[in-house]
């Protein structure tokens, strides 16, 4: 079989549900909606970890983060110590994009990373050009990245991107980005991509990396405007919930700000249930979700430009694409917004669209149990090289075929101070401490009602804890 070029399209922090191939009956995503439409939607897709450099060089080597080694995000901000946590892949380890460089591949990332390897091994990719997201790990004494030299040269001012500290987003959680929607974090990454994909020599592989809908929540116009706050479904929630799960995530939800995670925790504001309860406003809910799709529908157009280049170069039908995203946000289910702590489907599921003209039966949805972890050794056989040992992920090919197959009946996740299993009808949440959580997926897929302390679920407790215990020895 011919090598196919591979086209890799992640967003950062993307709810699976905000997608109208997703359901959504508000939000607009006509491009992606079409890749959808083509291809195979997988309903029940996760991220091996809610962190984002974890869940990206899970990406890379189709491994959990227990096995490469890296548990938490990477330091870019120069004015902090370093985390306590291994951050890096080690030099030695192997990331697949160095495996189809060695298959005659021209491998590319365009947009935010993440991530690093040690020894400037760059994960075998040959070209980067780099947008290192929105948050506030960025730039603080480090090396400007592509996208900041772009701004610099368009004479922006040097702090023109830091929008979360602007008085209006710290009032309201979202605010208009004074930067033109052209000169936009994610219209640079699709406008570097599209020049790449347009003189490229096949077969390539390409991972186009946006960052939005990360926060800061700063639609630039007009998707500043393009959702009313009171058309945006209303978040999954029930009074009572959070005296049912940790004490302590209660705690920091309490204690959140509308900011960046890095800079969310308020540590001399009062904690407890109530204040977790009470901490935005219906409006303000509302008005964030309102940003949230608006960047949605910004991420849309920018994937439309990339389709429209493979469509002008004649190789669409050469071309496998993935559309994903490293993890979820809350996006005020739980009562919660970001992506501290938990393992609550807001966060762990993720969007999963791949689309392959003549390998993959248009308009199919999956409910397997699939992870980020598997893109890994899916695109190796793909490109016909062998996967990476040791790997954690299974290739795709049997789902997306429609063949038979033994698929996975559990799925580990994976947090700072949390680990959890997924079956086809449980979610199993152990923290550290052993505090315990226990949803029901298919009458409780919002995480509301925590089934653990109830006694005749007791049984059912002990034995996930056990496959948990077990899953994680293995991996």
């Amino acid at each position: 079989m011919t090598q196919p070029n591979i086209l890799l399209i992640t967003t950062d922090q993307h709810n699976a549900e905000i997608l109208g191939c997703a359901g959504n009956p508000v939000v607009r995503t006509p491009n992606i909606d079409r890749l959808a439409a083509g291809g195979m939607v997988f309903d029940a897709a996760f991220t091996s970890c809610p962190i984002c450099t974890p869940a990206r060089t899970s990406i890379f080597t189709g491994q959990y983060g227990q096995r490469h080694g890296v548990t938490y995000n990477i330091n870019i901000r120069q004015d902090r110590p370093a985390p306590p946590h291994h951050t890096g892949l080690a030099a030695d380890a192997t990331a697949f994009p160095k495996v189809l460089a060695a298959h005659h591949y021209h491998t590319s990332l365009i947009g935010k990373l993440h991530a690093k390897q040690a020894g400037v091994k760059n994960f075998g990719l040959r070209l980067m050009k780099l947008a290192e997201g929105k948050g506030q790990f960025v730039g603080f004494g480090a090396p400007p990245d592509d996208y900041r030299r772009y701004l610099k040269a368009r004479g922006h001012p040097g702090d023109v991107w830091r929008t979360w500290e602007l008085p209006a987003y710290a009032r309201e959680g979202f605010v208009t980005c004074p930067i033109p929607e052209e000169d936009y974090i994610d219209a640079w990454t699709a406008s570097v991509a599209t020049e790449h994909l347009q003189r490229v020599e096949p077969p390539f592989f390409s991972w186009v990396s946006f960052s939005s809908p990360h926060t800061p929540w700063d639609p630039p116009r007009p998707y500043d405007m393009m959702y009313s706050p009171s058309e945006v479904p209303f978040p999954a929630r029930r009074r009572g919930e959070l005296e049912e799960k940790h004490p302590d995530w209660v705690d920091r939800l309490a204690k959140t700000k509308p900011a960046c995670p890095t800079g969310s925790q308020n540590p001399d504001a009062e904690g407890g249930i109530e204040r977790a309860y009470g901490r935005f406003s219906d409006d303000q809910v509302r008005g964030m979700l309102a940003a949230y799709y608006g960047l949605t529908s910004l991420i849309d157009a920018q994937v439309g430009s990339l389709l429209s280049v493979l469509e002008g170069r004649g190789l669409r039908e050469s071309t496998l694409i993935v559309f994903t995203a490293d993890h979820g946000d809350y996006l005020g289910n739980n009562w919660a917004f970001y992506k501290y702590d938990a393992l609550y489907d807001s966060l762990v599921r993720v969007p999963f669209i791949v689309n392959w003209p003549g390998h993959v039966a248009a308009g199919n949805r999956r409910r397997e149990l699939v992870s980020l972890i598997d893109l890994a050794p899916t695109f190796l056989e793909a490109a016909g090289a062998r996967p990476v040992d040791p790997v954690d992920g299974r290739s795709l090919r049997p789902l997306l075929k429609g063949e038979p197959t033994d698929w996975r009946r559990e799925l580990l996740l994976e947090g700072g101070r949390v680990h959890g299993i997924l079956t086809p009808g449980w979610k199993y949440i152990r923290w550290r401490d052993g505090f315990e959580e226990l949803y029901d997926r298919r009458l409780d897929p919002h995480d509301l009602q925590n089934l653990a302390r109830r006694p005749d679920k007791e049984p059912l407790c002990r034995m996930l804890a056990a496959r948990l215990a077990n899953l994680m020895k293995r991996s």
